[in-house]
């Protein structure tokens, strides 16, 4: 027989409760939470946490395998209290209340409070779910604490509304909760028919961009760019990579340079491979270009929005490293080699590798909205780039998996072609502008960004 359970989890921040409790009720705010080991997928969202609305989301249990899972909001008292309660789904019962109270002025205790109970045999089953349920809480709870703390340097300034291109990867999925639960208003450009008042239609591979869409926004971001890790490379695919950035970004500032009144800033996605094989050699933003397939793209990509170079509209180039995101990116195709303990280095291991977490990539991009002396190639990566070799032992430590199974070079050129480059040459970089600048780092050590994003927080 069944019976009721109940889970626990706290956390003081050193935020004001209607800060804290600001964040939660703002739309980005579940997406936020979604841990990215174990990403829901969401059916219906809520956008609110009033009493009645609701939120219909697919629970991942194995690959390929998902539940549905309805939850509705039933109490709401701001600041103190919001709680909802499952319609439907995995569980006989579930009641997750969210309780907050001050601490003094600046602080708030955050309580997470949860009573549930398990489907009729399962009951064995308890000691994982409560591990389970730890693993899940200690992450939104850094999150949330994450965000306040790169939210509070900005919070005296006027909200903007921004416009993405690009917001339908895991990068630009996540910029958009990030700047929403900080308050901001964002919108998006997308090549389908909208289906969202925030939505607008473009259609770059046929130059057909409204300059209507740029109304009252405060600042563009764009993240377009084909995957170049998606399929080895041949005259065709490298031609799609260039052009999928090239085209997009010129398209962008050539519109935004006719207008009137153009945006405050231009913040558009560029990458750390500009620098191509650097060797031991330590680079910043006044390193030259490389001579690579990269490099060249890198070059490129950034000259397509010189329309801009005399325009009152502030370009920032972020040259990003490799994100890491358990949910996307390189880090979510190598996790699970290395949980099945095949994880190893690649050809000799000391090629460096220029990282940035996906905490920080969002941080930056909301210091480089607000801070006016930031302008040009800006290095969007770790202050502390790691040899390969070291990145293997970090994942495999934070992972509790062997990592023995090296990979040589030779065996990567085969099976890859010239894409072996992503994984063989050597990037050494400091985010110099952004140390300059007083960037505060989240993560500035490589086990910790891989401690967070695996859910393997320290105790």
């Amino acid at each position: 027989m069944s019976r009721s359970q109940s889970f626990h989890w706290r956390s003081t921040l050193p935020h004001p409760i209607n800060e804290v409790f600001a964040w939660h009720a703002r739309p980005g705010a579940f997406a936020r939470l979604n841990a990215p080991w174990r990403p829901v997928v969401v059916e219906h969202p809520s956008g609110t946490i009033a009493p009645g609305a609701q939120v219909q989301i697919r629970v991942p249990v194995v690959a390929g395998l998902s539940i549905p899972w309805h939850l509705q909001h039933t109490t709401y008292e701001p600041p103190r209290l919001f709680r909802d309660e499952q319609t439907h789904g995995p569980f006989r019962s579930w009641k997750h209340s969210h309780i907050f109270t001050a601490q003094g002025n600046d602080a708030t205790t955050l309580h997470d409070e949860i009573e549930y109970e398990l489907p009729r045999g399962t009951g064995l089953l308890n000691p994982l779910f409560q591990r389970e349920f730890k693993r899940l809480f200690a992450h939104r709870h850094a999150v949330l604490a994450h965000d306040l703390a790169l939210h509070a340097r900005w919070h005296h300034k006027p909200r903007k509304t921004i416009l993405i291109a690009g917001a339908s990867g895991f990068v630009g999925r996540a910029l958009r909760a990030f700047l929403e639960t900080a308050g901001h208003t964002v919108r998006t450009l997308v090549r389908r028919t909208p289906s969202h008042p925030g939505e607008s239609y473009w259609d770059p591979s046929n130059h057909i961009l409204d300059p209507k869409v740029f109304n009252d926004s405060n600042a563009v971001v764009n993240l377009c760019g084909e995957n170049i890790a998606s399929g080895r490379w041949n005259t065709r695919r490298k031609a799609i990579i260039e052009q999928s950035r090239v085209h997009t970004t010129h398209l962008l500032a050539q519109t935004i340079a006719a207008l009137p009144t153009p945006p405050e800033v231009f913040i558009c996605a560029s990458g750390a491979g500009y620098y191509g094989d650097t060797g031991d050699t330590l680079v910043d933003e006044s390193y030259p270009r490389g001579s690579d397939f990269l490099a060249r793209v890198g070059e490129a990509w950034e000259a397509a929005a010189a329309a801009l170079s005399n325009s009152a509209c502030r370009t920032v180039q972020l040259r990003i490293g490799m994100v890491l995101n358990a949910a996307g990116g390189a880090l979510a195709k190598m996790i699970p080699a290395f949980q099945c303990g095949l994880g190893g280095r690649l050809g000799s291991g000391q090629q460096y590798t220029s990282w940035i977490g996906l905490e920080d990539l969002l941080g930056i991009v909301e210091h480089a909205l607000y801070s006016t002396d930031l302008r040009g190639p800006v290095n969007c990566v770790s202050p502390d780039p790691c040899s390969n070799r070291e990145f293997t032992k970090t994942l495999a430590k934070v992972l509790h998996r062997p990592a023995i199974i090296p990979v040589p070079a030779p065996i990567l050129k085969v099976a890859f072609g010239e894409m072996a480059q992503l994984l063989l040459a050597s990037s050494r970089v400091l985010p110099q502008k952004l140390i300059t600048d007083g960037y505060h780092f989240v993560h500035r050590s490589l086990e910790d960004a891989l401690r967070f994003e695996c859910g393997r927080h320290r105790a």
